[in-house]
């Protein structure tokens, strides 16, 4: 008797998030560069000189570490050996400025432009949910449908499911 022997099915390789480190690396640098002729990025005083060049480029991908795999801030200065009390400045400070919220706007242009859709979307999808807290973490509210102390958290995406806004109020907040 016979064995037929099947070829294996192969599909392309998932996608592997730590081989585009560099590209994400490079975009938040551009982008700090734009924000710079904006005349947006903070002059920052102090004693200890700005990180240039490759300590800011570590600094840049310890801090996608964090935010990709869910390090800590302290185990992150110990593994980079930048103090994570800077490691945490500069991501406070670039998110005050906004620089997150211009990366998102710049990759949601970009993926609708390659979509074959314009630039600004036309339509958007807005929902809430309500998520229980501790009662010292945040101003709570009661929500009465689902008779829970909790906060919710809004969103609006747009179609392809990016996000355009997201706020968080106490749950006694109505949604309009």
């Amino acid at each position: 008797m016979g064995t037929a022997a099947k070829t294996a099915r192969t599909s392309r390789a998932s996608w592997d998030a730590f081989s585009d480190v560099d590209a994400f690396v490079d975009e938040v640098l551009a982008e700090l560069a734009a924000m710079e002729a904006d005349g947006k990025k903070p002059t920052r005083s102090g004693p200890k000189p700005v990180l240039t060049g490759a300590v800011l480029r570590k600094a840049i991908m310890a801090i996608w570490c964090l935010c990709f795999c869910g390090m800590q801030w302290r185990a992150l200065g110990q593994l980079c050996d930048i103090p994570f009390n800077t490691l945490f400045t500069l991501f406070a400070r670039w998110t005050r400025r906004g620089l997150w919220r211009r990366l998102l706007d710049r990759l949601r242009r970009t993926w609708r432009l390659a979509c074959g859709d314009t630039v600004e979307p036309s339509a958007v999808v807005i929902d809430s949910r309500s998520c229980r807290s501790a009662p010292s973490c945040f101003t709570c509210g009661f929500n009465g449908g689902k008779n829970i102390n909790s906060f919710k958290v809004h969103l609006g995406v747009e179609k392809h499911g990016i996000p355009l806004a997201i706020d968080v109020s106490p749950a006694n907040t109505h949604d309009t």
